[in-house]
């Protein structure tokens, strides 16, 4: 039985309230400060649960299952170039079968949960942050705090920061969601977890601030996002704090910066830096390519990945996981100069095998462990050819630290604020400010792209040009083709044309010749020149007026590729020809159409994420 209308306007009465709430929530600004504050202190309790589930993971592989089986400890002071193969541990062929066995359990996980739990998912995350709506899935929080866990815990080689910064982000979308805000805003919720979530695990608030801003929202700046970005950012670490789960990861030494021949140094140190940033990165993805691109089945790669960075870690204990305490034992000089450059290789090699072949985690981590061990060992480099010309080496190794970072990440205010928090000392400001933008410069003129945007790039997704360019980007001129259109034989005299013309809608024609290929295009603007000479047009073919230079597209390019042909060519429609047969007419694209569906493309967008 339907309604009767007091019925109907009864119900709409009682669901207005619940929409005025809603709109009154998704509008109002101090709601999202309660969002920010809100995702600050969970990303905070997150950051502790990951780091317990890595020391637990840990634990289970190395303390319980490698003592079960009589693996000898390890150390990041073993230097194998120092004591050979008696540093080896005892039954030390045992060791590879500690990393397979995590990723076994990575293997059988991803059968549950497939394409969440392998590989370098910060790139994937970037994509759907600044493309895809920011809608990041809760179980995200779950899942990536266990694949990361037992990566890590296993001993493959790979960073924190990555996967806790999805953590983050994770969180922000499921607050966020809450509100129902804009794609903007949404995408702004996003980046104050993932700045909570570096905040947290650095206890460095501004250096989690321009993460947000320089990584995770590619570099666009606007003040709202940077208050709201900041306030997260801000309670992340003071509730660290208030539970006491804060903990320095790097304990540099102080550090004594002098102005005098160092200094020429410390620029050379960042051109290097930047040069083999570009070699990590392109080692980066063509060890992940190898993977992709090989015969072992995919259920076999993750096995044979643990199987290589087990072996290595015989010899070379120090590239286990983040590496932390590796960096540490830089920074206090312990270590000599042919282990500290042997690392820089072994470490980008092992991370490439160990995202490649499906572990999971990130590469911020590896980054700042590559620049300390190349700091130090360019430093002591130095010394041992003009023995006393570097004073201190531990002080190249921390900014090592700082500027492979930025030239790995084009972030050098991320790695410049990092570096000065996690040491709390004024005296690096000067020397990471050299190195980072002597690195970043290098790097980004050898590549355009950093290690976390070189794959969106490969794919299509120009992160520079801003999320509305990609909306065209991501689209194809099949879409939008008018299918309304007559193609105009050469031979038609200008009489008949012109009485055509006067009766259609469209001001641009194909033409074609007697065996129906394209020819040409004539146009309104191609009648002015013969308007004076109307006597002429029996005697006139439209072939003789047709433009010969055709600007033509396909079905399969993108719609940003269309738009800037018509926008830099002046033209108000395009000719749409045959992918396998260019001489055949298929439809034409109309500049007006493709304006009005990118604008409705940008208010749905805004309206629904």
């Amino acid at each position: 039985m339907s309604p009767e209308p007091a019925d109907l306007s009864q119900a709409a009465s009682e669901g207005a309230p619940v929409s005025d709430w809603r709109r009154t929530i998704s509008e109002s600004n101090s709601w999202f400060l309660v969002a920010a504050v809100l995702i600050g202190a969970l990303t905070a309790l997150a950051n502790v649960a990951f780091h317990w589930a890595i020391d637990g993971a840990h634990d289970v592989f190395w303390v319980h299952l490698g003592g079960a089986i009589g693996i000898g400890r390890q150390s990041a002071t073993d230097d194998i170039f120092q004591t050979g193969l008696a540093g080896i541990p005892s039954r030390w062929w045992l060791i590879p079968l500690i990393p397979m066995a995590g990723m076994l359990a990575i293997v059988i996980l991803d059968r549950w949960f497939p394409g969440e739990m392998k590989g370098y998912g910060l790139p994937r995350f970037l994509e759907i942050v600044n493309f895809r709506g920011g809608y990041l899935r809760r179980r995200w929080i779950t899942l990536k705090t266990l694949s990361s866990a037992i990566t890590l815990g296993s001993g493959m080689s790979a960073g924190i920061e990555g996967p806790i910064a999805q953590i983050g982000g994770s969180i922000g979308s499921t607050v966020g969601r809450g509100l129902r805000p804009s794609f903007s805003r949404l995408r702004i919720l996003v980046a104050c977890g993932a700045a909570s979530a570096v905040s947290a695990t650095f206890g460095s608030p501004i250096g989690g601030v321009f993460f947000a801003q320089e990584i995770v929202l590619i570099g666009e700046f606007h003040a709202e996002s940077l208050a709201l970005i900041v306030l997260a950012a801000g309670t992340a670490v003071a509730v660290s704090e208030y539970l006491k789960a804060s903990h320095p990861i790097i304990a540099a030494p102080e550090f004594d910066f002098q102005v005098n021949h160092e200094v020429m140094f410390y620029v050379l140190m960042g051109m290097l830096c930047g040069l083999l940033a570009v070699f990590f990165i392109r080692s980066f993805y063509r060890i992940r390519d190898y993977f992709a691109e090989s015969r072992i089945p995919p259920t076999y790669q993750p096995l044979v990945g643990g199987m290589i960075v087990g072996v290595t870690l015989i010899f070379f204990p120090q590239v286990s996981s983040s590496g932390y305490a590796t960096m540490n034992e830089a920074l206090n000089g312990t270590m000599g100069a042919a282990l500290l450059l042997s690392l820089v290789f072994v470490k980008i090699i092992m991370t490439g095998v160990t995202l490649g072949c499906g572990g999971a985690g990130g590469v911020f981590a590896p980054s700042m462990f590559i620049g300390t061990v190349f700091g130090g060992g360019f430093a002591k480099l130095i010394n041992i050819v003009l023995p006393g010309t570097i004073a201190s080496p531990h002080g190249f190794a921390l900014i090592g630290m700082g500027a492979f970072l930025a030239a790995a990440t084009h972030a050098p205010l991320t790695a410049i604020f990092l570096l000065v928090e996690m040491t709390r000392d004024y005296n690096v400001v000067i020397p990471i400010m050299i190195t980072a933008v002597s690195a970043t410069l290098v790097s980004r003129r050898m590549m355009p792209e950093s290690i976390d945007t070189y794959d969106l790039a490969q794919r299509g997704l120009d992160v520079h040009a801003g999320s509305e360019a990609n909306i065209l980007r991501s689209l194809y001129v099949r879409g939008l083709v008018r299918k309304e259109y007559r193609a105009i034989p050469e031979s038609m005299a200008v009489t008949d044309f012109v009485r055509y013309l006067t009766n259609s809608p469209h001001m641009y024609f194909p033409v074609v010749n007697k065996d129906g290929d394209l020819s040409g295009v004539v146009s309104m603007g191609d009648l002015r020149g013969v308007l004076m000479e109307r006597d002429a047009w029996p005697f006139l073919v439209v072939g003789e007026l047709a433009n010969r230079d055709v600007v033509t597209v396909t079905g399969s390019d993108t719609l940003y590729e269309a738009m800037k042909l018509l926008t830099g060519s002046g033209l108000q429609q395009l000719v749409v020809v045959d992918e396998e047969n260019p001489g055949k007419v298929v439809g034409m694209l109309s500049l007006v159409d493709l304006q009005s569906f990118y604008q409705k493309r940008l208010l749905a967008r805004e309206i629904h994420g």
